[in-house]
């Protein structure tokens, strides 16, 4: 066997990038796979747009190349291509779906394998018919391919008789998980992909099932999606965040991420180049200027082509069905606030719980007031079960890397978990009144019985109206810091916002998924507490006053008390 020299480490970057150009690294490509692979692929037609009739190396944007190279070339000592999972962010109209399909033809034509199977996944038919329409026109704009390649039109299929090969063009609500194990599979807008049910687990099979294949990869690429981050793409997009700073060591994965950096105004054309790399190519700034300016006067206008255009994901702007954005959550974050110091640090401690079961997070907030301000602290727990089923769907291992996220094999773990930080906030004396989910809260005051404070279930939804407007504004005017728990800040990701006459709700995107809200449930259970106590922020008669807590049976009314305080509390 031939060996080659050892690839570099792709991350993190030795120096920061000047432009989304030099966030791909030249690599060393010693078996030649990867100038093998562009020159194939640059010969390939564009068959749209200006330059149609043109082949894509006459005149390609920088990326292609570069890109094309590392996808093939980077490889092993063995001359095995190193990356199985490649992650692409970019702005519409920069050529993906073009050089996708580009890339699935390069992968037959190289010939590496018999019997190599290609797949180009879409959430949806109409999308998968773009990819696999362009395939066919780039095979029938040169007539070699055309003599090579055997096309199947019903079923979105090219065949490639001479190693018995073929490429498929497939939605996720047409595609079976039996026996699927492609070489390369390949996803337009991963963000719509993702977010079905079906498609997350198409993608998890990828992962983890093609084991009988040489060299499988994986390659997503996706522009910022309009709504929210969620789901595949979602823990997709954390990972490579972790990866490119060096946070996670992981030499089978790449990620491109072509956004405007921190710092940089994202409404000033000349940034936009970083979301843009085939600017002046398949883009025009121009065009961009135009389109930005004609949806300046429609919010929702204005945030589609952010996301869209710039690729700003729409996690940190607070947009239609959103509430707090969380750009403006971040400000409040303080990493010094811990335990321990929240407590040392408040006049007065308040406790929010949101349990839930097994196949569900736990959660507790801390919440403490020191005069004109609020300190918040968060914790969630979940089985091993729970974690099993979605974590390849939600980042738990992001979470739990960074301390926010405790893992139990079962029984009553977590329950054990929020009452021990329960003692905790109570040993000082500082903790007035505990607050929980009126589902199911005779179980859990029971646990909570010994922890040196009276417990009120508190009702959900937009009985919870009082809490979301008095969060609204501390975070407006900054007065509510928090110790910038990464699982909350997801939570708060997974939330809508729901409006009824004066009345606020808020739930997660479907009552089914993977998206979860409970440490948020926990935190604004928390504010209840606090505007139910009798010397908190509100006082506990004008609580239960307040009409979105009156009238009707015990989970239309406001906090119901369970728990008699111990006898060394009730001397405070």
């Amino acid at each position: 066997m031939t060996l080659y020299p050892a690839p570099p480490a792709l991350f993190p970057f030795l120096t920061a990038p000047s432009s989304p150009i030099d966030m791909i690294p030249t690599v060393r490509d010693p078996t030649g796979r990867g100038s093998r692979a562009w020159e194939i692929l640059s010969r390939l037609t564009i068959t749209e747009g200006e330059s149609a009739g043109q082949p894509i190396g006459q005149n390609p944007p920088p990326w292609q190349p570069l890109f094309t190279r590392l996808v093939f070339g980077h490889t092993d000592q063995a001359g095995r291509r190193v990356l199985r999972e490649i992650f692409v962010s970019i702005g519409k109209k920069n050529g993906k779906t073009t050089f996708a399909s580009a890339i699935a033809l390069t992968k037959l034509l190289l010939e590496e394998e018999q019997r190599d199977y290609v797949v180009l996944l879409a959430a949806n038919r109409p999308q998968a018919r773009i990819s696999f329409d362009t395939m066919v026109s780039m095979i029938r704009a040169d007539a070699e391919l055309a003599r090579r390649f055997e096309i199947v039109d019903h079923r979105h299929t090219i065949r490639y008789p001479k190693t018995s090969s073929r490429a498929t063009a497939i939605s996720a609500d047409m595609a079976s998980l039996v026996g699927f194990n492609p070489a390369l599979a390949i996803v337009d807008e991963l963000h719509l992909l993702g977010a079905t049910p079906k498609g997350a687990k198409l993608i998890n099979q990828i992962r983890t099932g093609s084991v009988a294949r040489r060299e499988p990869m994986l390659l997503s690429i996706s522009t910022a999606p309009t709504e929210r981050s969620e789901g595949v793409f979602e823990a997709t997009m954390a990972k490579a965040k972790r990866v490119i700073a060096g946070e996670e060591i992981d030499h089978r994965f790449f990620a491109w991420l072509c956004s405007i950096p921190d710092g940089l105004d994202p409404t000033d054309p000349e940034n936009w180049g970083w979301a843009n790399p085939s600017l002046d190519y398949t883009v025009t700034l121009e065009r961009l200027i135009a389109n930005r300016a004609s949806a300046e006067s429609d919010p929702a206008a204005l945030r589609a082509f952010d996301s869209q255009n710039l690729n700003i994901l729409p996690d940190t702007s607070a947009g239609e069905g959103r509430w707090i954005s969380t750009g403006e959550w971040d400000e409040l974050a303080d990493d010094t606030i811990t335990l321990e110091a929240l407590i040392d640090e408040a006049e007065q401690v308040y406790v929010g719980i949101d349990a839930g079961g097994l196949d569900d997070l736990s959660a507790v907030f801390v919440l403490g007031r020191a005069g004109d301000t609020y300190l918040g602290w968060s914790h969630q727990w979940l089985s091993r079960r729970g974690y099993e089923k979605r974590r390849r769907t939600n980042d738990y291992d992001g979470f739990i890397a960074a301390g926010h996220l405790t893992l139990f094999d079962g029984g009553a773990a977590d329950i054990d978990g929020i009452a021990e930080v329960v003692r905790l906030a109570g040993a000082q004396s500082k903790l007035k009144l505990i607050g929980i989910d009126s589902y199911g809260a005779t179980g859990l005051a029971e646990a909570l019985k010994d922890c040196g404070a009276e417990v009120v279930s508190v009702p959900q939804s937009w009985r919870l109206t009082p809490s979301i407007t008095w969060t609204e504004r501390k975070v407006a005017d900054g007065t509510l810091r928090h110790s910038g728990s990464t699982a909350l800040r997801w939570n708060m990701q997974n939330a809508i916002v729901t409006r009824h006459g004066n009345a606020v709700s808020i739930s997660k995107a479907t009552v089914v998924g993977p998206g979860k809200i409970d440490g948020l449930a926990a935190m604004l259970t928390a504010i209840a507490a606090l505007l139910a106590a009798p010397d908190g922020a509100g006082g506990l008669d004008s609580f239960l006053a307040s009409p979105v807590f009156v009238g009707g049976a015990a989970d239309d009314a406001g906090p119901q008390r369970h728990v008699v305080t111990p006898d060394w509390a009730r001397s405070r």
